[in-house]
């Protein structure tokens, strides 16, 4: 659909492109007025005024950014926002070179000049910005060294642009056909979209057009790879890390058994996977299970939904927070911050996206599924949460780590399945539901640890001095993701090279296991919320406004979830199995009723 009220209003951070090319040489000046800051940051005063006015200038360079590229997302074959794409991205090492005397600067002034400043009553807003500064000046190196690094970072992203590259434009895939003879073309916007027809056999041919498309490039994408794990792990040497995990985690002042907890007890959990595809074999009727059977809808025919059906459902389920959340989801769709559905040159996924003051983006690619309502109500949980955060925190204490920010998102979709499974008395539509809801589970929990095992051990090797190639990556990720599920899932259809095109794996190191962390917490605030828990809304509110007097695992501690204790990964997971138990009896009622029709 082309109505322009199911697209993104883009014009609150450029009015058009001149717009956007104007503040970006805005921007350039206004770094040589904070480069005359250099030297004096040891006067408060000054220290204050280019703090405020720095921020003020990544800010505004953010709107450029968001512009630039949400409408490259949006219109992938346009000449005119590639172009302004690479404009912003000139800036952006810009930025960084020019800004590289701050940290030296900041390491010479020493810590003691920071923990003074945190009791001074002009700074009480930027405690935790100094907490990170006394964290980074540990890491920080010379002017020349940071300049240095600066300069590289231009070439940083070209790992990550090569990989999207490859999977976005050069990979041709063989047309597929379907039982009837069909053919169906295919490309990196539609092929994932297969995995779920209805069509065995289609599934099958488009699982084997993508293996061997896969083939072509497993070479070149493994050592592309490899390289990039190179430079992070050499880069984070450089700064004097103890590992690329350490480097995250201590960031924002989390112990590293909080990670080993996260992969431990989804491990000796795996047994809820395992289960489910025994159970989903039954309900698919197969002698054989293969890898292209693993997503196969169980009921020939769902419910369509329009958008603004998702959206009066979405605001219903949300309504347990309250009159202004739900106003908020209004308003996302009065104000345009969405751009629903697909078209020829938009890419393919669902994202939310923006800067501090302004309000968020969101992309969806809305095909009526009900898988569509969990990703409305999951990019609306990002948005908002942002808005709330930004309504209650300066612009220094507005960032969250990365498990923080999908609590939000994980805990509406959790909000959601139970809403939706509460107001229907139809037993297959329950049935669906609940199916989608093990989906979600599985796919946060299980997936997301099973991929983070792979990418640790990848990181390991290479901190190591250890060596790696495609068939060393290839085994591995094997092991961690389909070994235990070879005694119900024939495995020879399997693509071993899927590890190359996990985007998240070039976005962020550490970034998959993050995922399964948030549905624990989510699924926390959830379940007591729909309890009816004493004060759990307002520890949940107080959890969107975030803080700015804690590190991360303290401020969850003061709202009850305490990610150090083994007690909270235990509940999460009896919880999880509580879910799987339900799916499971409606499982064995839909297949009595099938049986006896």
């Amino acid at each position: 659909m082309n109505d322009t009220k199911y697209t993104w209003d883009l014009t609150k951070f450029c009015n058009d492109i001149p717009d956007c090319e104007k503040k970006l040489n805005e921007i350039d000046k206004e770094l040589k007025i904070l480069e005359e800051y250099k030297g004096s940051l040891n006067n408060p005063k000054k220290l204050l005024e280019f703090l405020e006015k720095e921020n003020m200038l990544i800010n505004k360079f953010c709107t450029c950014l968001i512009f630039a590229n949400a409408n490259l997302d949006t219109h992938t074959d346009s000449e005119e926002f590639q172009i302004l794409s690479e404009k912003v991205q000139s800036i952006a090492s810009k930025i960084e070179f020019v800004l590289a005397f701050v940290r030296p600067e900041f390491k010479a002034l020493g810590n003691e000049y920071f923990e003074e400043l945190k009791k001074d009553k002009d700074f009480k807003e930027w405690k935790l910005y100094f907490d990170s500064i006394i964290f980074e000046n540990e890491h920080t190196l010379t002017e020349t060294e940071e300049k240095l690094l600066a300069e590289i970072s231009k070439f940083s992203n070209g790992y990550k642009t090569i990989n999207q590259m490859c999977y976005g434009a050069d990979i041709k895939y063989a047309d597929a056909l379907d039982s009837k003879g069909e053919t169906h073309h295919l490309n990196s916007g539609n092929i994932s979209s297969f995995s779920s027809n209805p069509d065995r056999t289609l599934r099958k041919n488009v699982s084997e057009s993508s293996k061997e498309a896969y083939k072509n490039y497993g070479n070149l994408m493994a050592q592309n790879f490899i390289y990039y794990l190179k430079m992070v792990t050499t880069l984070s040497k450089v700064r004097k890390h103890d590992s690329v995990l350490e480097e995250y985690l201590s960031s924002f002042k989390i112990d590293k058994r909080v990670y080993e907890n996260v992969i431990k007890y989804a491990q000796k959990n795996l047994d809820i996977q395992h289960d489910y595809y025994v159970i989903k074999k039954k309900l698919l009727n197969l002698d054989t299970m293969y890898n292209y059977d693993t997503n196969a809808p169980l009921k020939k025919e769902a419910r369509k939904y329009t958008f603004e059906d998702g959206v009066e459902i979405v605001k219903s389920a949300m309504s347990v927070l309250g009159n202004e959340y739900v106003d908020l989801i209004d308003r996302a769709v009065r104000e345009r911050w969405i751009d629903v559905y697909p078209r020829d040159n938009k890419r393919s996924g669902g994202y939310t996206w923006g800067t501090y003051s302004y309000t968020y983006i969101i992309l969806l690619n809305w095909t009526g599924e009900m898988r569509d309502l969990f990703t409305l109500a999951h990019e609306l949980g990002h948005a908002i949460q942002h808005y709330i955060t930004e309504q209650n925190q300066k612009i220094q204490n507005s960032d969250f780590p990365i498990f923080i920010a999908e609590t939000a998102s994980t805990f509406n979709e959790v909000i959601l399945g139970e809403y939706l499974l509460n107001n229907t008395i139809n037993k297959n539509e329950k049935f669906d539901i609940l199916n989608t809801m093990v989906n979600e589970m599985l796919g946060t929990v299980f997936v997301q640890t099973n991929m983070s095992k792979f990418e640790d051990f990848c990181y390991k090797t290479i901190e190591k001095n250890g060596n790696l190639s495609k068939e060393i990556m290839q085994n591995k990720w094997y092991e961690c993701t389909q070994k235990h599920l070879e005694d119900i899932i024939d495995t020879s259809a399997y693509n071993t090279l899927n590890w190359e095109n996990i985007w998240h794996f070039y976005n962020k190191s550490y970034y998959v296991w993050q995922y399964a962390l948030a549905y624990m917490i989510s699924s926390y605030f959830a379940y007591n919320i729909l309890n009816n828990k004493d004060e759990a809304l307002q520890n949940y509110f107080k959890f969107l406004k975030s803080t700015n007097e804690y590190s991360t695992a303290e401020f969850l501690g003061t709202l009850g979830v305490d990610i150090n204790s083994d007690e909270f990964y235990i509940e999460s997971f009896k919880n999880f199995k509580n879910l799987f138990q339900k799916f499971k009896k409606s499982a064995n009622d839909y297949l009595a009723q099938d049986n006896s029709n």
